[in-house]
């Protein structure tokens, strides 16, 4: 019995004596039929509650188990399977990846919006997915592969093939008389500096050649940039002749500029006449090629840019990759396209018939290097999207046990291509087979998978255009024949094709990092050059770079330049040291390209010449290269200075005692304006301070005399105060116009590094720089004897280290 509020109650029910053991044996025999009866509820799945899911342990449940049955454990996955096909629910679908759930529901629209900022080649979404993309001269171009690739573009550019767009160069086709283009043309050059546009192996239109061009009548000043050219072989029945040049996008409009003010151009898409050559050249933004012309002299200007891809073949597999990859057309009588109606002249018959023969004896050559230099070759050959193997392969040059056949010589039709011709380029733009049409087509018609199909003969042809860069032609200099290659000029709409078709035969993709790593390589720089437009434009823009990541560090982290004797860490000041020098004021500065000075220079270096016979002009800059001796990569913007005689007895101990250490290191040096900036900020922040307590004295009156209501004051004017005191602080740190460039350190400055990294190719740092004239012949001077060598010093460090010096002939 139990009492009324249920408790137990010993007087009434009796004594009751717990055991003080448990027997274990008995416990387990009378828990066993519970625990079966457990298992049987859990397998069975009638009158079930949970799922199985929902019945396991908590250690064991995971959130994926409701829909993924193999998150749940082997044995219960039967159950949870039959559980939920029992329930009638749908089985989910995978959800797309997040790439695709992203994706707009019109790419083409979306790809038209994003190409107003900047403008696309036509290999862009290619590269967008295994490049780093950059926004430079108003187009989106690859930087960098997003793998390590710096000594894989190397070994490429070595022993194999780099392929690279460049189609964001612009082409400007001029035509006119002969005798009328050169004759203006030649304003823009010099004899002395090389060939010129009008040299005779080049006026044929059997060479392609690069020029460095000026602005009219000033050589050697007022440099725009380096340009490649080629002219159009001569057409039977037409006197007028074609070139095109091709130009950076930099200086692009300024060359179209100079020629059309040189030729006395007009606009012939518009009907006022501007006074103004700038107003001239403007144009609509939907007008693709803009035309001008002079009626009297007859020469017309027509814009190519955006309209011809360009492709740039490096290395030694170049030629092999091109021999794979392009396949001669050979025409049908189905076929109905431009190659027809192109055909049926004589002269393109024969056309045709020399190019064939120069091609299939030039497959059997291993490299590029083994052509004549600049040699041009225009082919109509098959769609590339019909020549290409089903999956990425390499291709190498024939093994031949006999020697080669020589060559045929150039001719003017062997540098023919239908390419030059207008209306044929945009006929095959228009009548271009998609690669969905194509490969819709195939999978319909194709027997064999993977064999040519019956309708690929009336895919219409490509001209394209080849031109040959020599490489390195002197082997004192670099390697012989290292940068040789082609340059592959494709009409427009056709240039993803040829791009993949390159890909698959084994070419290894490059962007405008490995520009840098070439001219390191190569020893050719084109894109720092002190007195072109394009290396003002880059130097200006690298400065704004280093100058603004420089100052938005706070002032702790912050290196100080001023104690390392450092007057310019981010940019060459080329006018100031040339005035130092020269003791003048005249700022006109060029880079030293005549030819012949350049080789006495050289015999010099080699003692072989005095430097005083050279005649150096006094405001010029000489290219060097130079090749540090020992350890160290002192970077860009190098101080190139003048060794003392106790620098080299300092060398001497350092290699017979086998020593990499430095052969002299600047003293530290004292911050001058170190209090002066601490006081001045002082002061500014005491400033600050005073205005922001006068504001808040002026609220709390305000809010006195209108108890109850808000109040509101105005904001703090401070914005000129805080721009004027940065200007300051800035000006404190690093001014804009040093004192001093020739005597900022120890040494006398007298160039600088543009450009250095560690070059495979020699296995040691080198560097390409410029020097005064000045500072040369003072060289000449010190270095009696032995070779020549100057010191260079990094902008971060105070270690001077020696470094032998080339002339460099561009």
């Amino acid at each position: 019995m139990a009492s009324e509020s249920l408790q137990y109650d010993a007087a009434l029910g009796g004594p009751i004596r717990l055991p003080d053991r448990v027997d274990s044996e008995r416990f387990n025999e009378a828990r066993l039929a519970e625990v079966k009866q457990m298992l049987r509820t859990v397998a069975s799945t009638e009158n079930q509650t949970k799922l199985m899911h929902q019945s396991l342990p908590l250690h064991m449940r995971r959130r994926a188990m409701s829909y993924n049955p193999k998150r749940l454990p082997r044995r219960f996955r039967a159950i949870h399977v039959a559980q939920f096909s029992r329930s009638g629910m749908p089985e989910k679908k995978r959800r797309p990846s997040r790439k695709f759930r992203r994706k707009a529901n019109n790419l083409l629209k979306e790809y038209e919006r994003r190409k107003r900022s900047n403008v696309w080649l036509e290999t862009h979404v290619w590269h967008a997915k295994r490049f780093h993309m950059v926004a430079k001269w108003g187009y989106k171009v690859p930087y960098s592969p997003t793998r390590k690739g710096y000594r894989a573009c190397y070994r490429a550019t070595a022993k194999h093939c780099l392929v690279q767009d460049v189609s964001y160069y612009g082409c400007v086709e001029l035509q006119g008389g002969e005798g009328t283009l050169k004759e203006s043309l030649k304003r823009f050059c010099s004899e002395r500096a090389g060939l010129t546009i009008c040299a005779k192996a080049f006026v044929s239109g059997k060479r392609s050649g690069n020029v460095w061009l000026f602005e009219r009548d000033r050589y050697p000043l007022g440099c725009v940039g380096r340009v490649k050219f080629v002219w159009r072989p001569e057409v039977e029945g037409d006197d007028r002749r074609t070139l095109w040049i091709f130009a950076h996008p930099v200086f692009y409009r300024k060359l179209v500029e100079m020629l059309v003010e040189t030729f006395g151009l007009r606009n012939a898409n518009r009907d006022d006449e501007p006074m103004e050559v700038d107003q001239v050249t403007r144009n609509a933004g939907n007008l693709r090629t803009p035309r001008y012309e002079n009626s009297s002299s007859g020469v017309t200007l027509l814009e190519l840019k955006d309209t011809l891809n360009y492709f740039r073949l490096t290395g030694p597999l170049a030629h092999a990759i091109l021999s794979k990859s392009l396949k001669i057309y050979n025409p049908s009588n189905q076929s109905e396209h431009w190659f027809q109606d192109w055909s049926q002249d004589l002269p393109n018959v024969k056309t045709i018939n020399e190019q064939i023969k120069f091609w299939d004896k030039a497959k059997n050559l291993t490299s590029p290097g083994e052509i004549s230099p600049g040699t041009t070759l225009g082919l109509v050959i098959a769609d590339p999207r019909l020549n290409r193997p089903r999956k990425r392969t390499k291709a190498l040059p024939p093994v031949v046990t006999v020697s080669p056949e020589p060559l045929p010589e150039l001719s003017s039709y062997t540098a023919s291509s239908p390419i030059w011709d207008k209306s044929i380029r945009d006929r095959i733009t228009q009548e271009m087979v998609s690669t969905h049409q194509l490969n819709v087509r195939r999978t319909r018609e194709c027997l064999v998978p993977g064999e040519p199909c019956a309708f690929e003969s009336q895919v219409q042809p490509i001209p394209i255009l080849l031109m040959q860069n020599a490489g390195s032609q002197d082997g004192d200099f670099k390697r012989l024949g290292y940068g040789a290659g082609w340059d592959v000029i494709v009409p427009s709409g056709y240039g993803l094709a040829f791009w993949h078709t390159l890909i698959l035969w084994g070419a290894k993709p490059a962007g405008l990092k490995e520009f840098t790593m070439q001219a390191i390589e190569s020893g050719i720089d084109s894109e720092r050059v002190p007195d072109s437009v394009l290396g003002r434009t880059e130097s200006d823009l690298a400065f704004e770079t280093s100058w603004s990541s420089y100052f938005a560090k706070p002032n702790n982290r912050r290196v100080n330049y001023k104690k390392l004797a450092i007057a310019s860490p981010f940019r060459c000041p080329w006018p100031q040291l040339v005035t130092e020098w020269n003791s003048t004021t005249d700022h006109d500065l060029f880079v030293l390209r005549d030819v012949e000075q350049l080789n006495k220079l050289t015999l010099a270096l080699n003692r072989r010449f005095n430097i005083k016979s050279v005649q150096l002009p006094p405001n010029c800059l000489i290219p060097l290269l130079l090749t540090l001796k020992t350890r160290g990569n002192p970077g860009d913007n190098t101080l190139i200075c003048l060794p003392h005689r106790t620098d080299f007895n300092q060398n001497k101990k350092n290699r017979a005692a086998n020593d990499l250490t430095p052969v002299y290191t600047e003293p530290l040096r004292r911050d001058p304006q170190q209090p002066e900036r601490l006081a001045l900020r002082r002061a500014h922040l005491a400033l600050l301070k005073r205005l922001r307590a006068r504001r808040i004295r002026a609220k709390k009156r305000q809010q006195r005399a209108s108890p109850g209501q808000l109040v509101l004051i105005a904001k703090p004017a401070t914005a000129n105060i805080i721009r004027e005191q940065l200007e300051k602080m800035r000006e404190l740190w690093l001014p804009a116009n040093p004192e001093s460039i020739r005597n900022q350190c120890s040494r006398e400055c007298f160039g600088y590094v543009t450009q250095s990294s560690f070059a495979l190719s020699e296995g040691q740092v080198t560097g390409l720089g410029y020097v005064t004239a000045r500072g040369m012949e003072k060289l000449f001077k010190i270095c009696t004897k032995g070779a020549f060598k100057v010191l260079v010093r990094g902008t971060k460090s105070r270690c001077y280290r020696f470094a032998s010096v080339k002339v460099r002939v561009e």
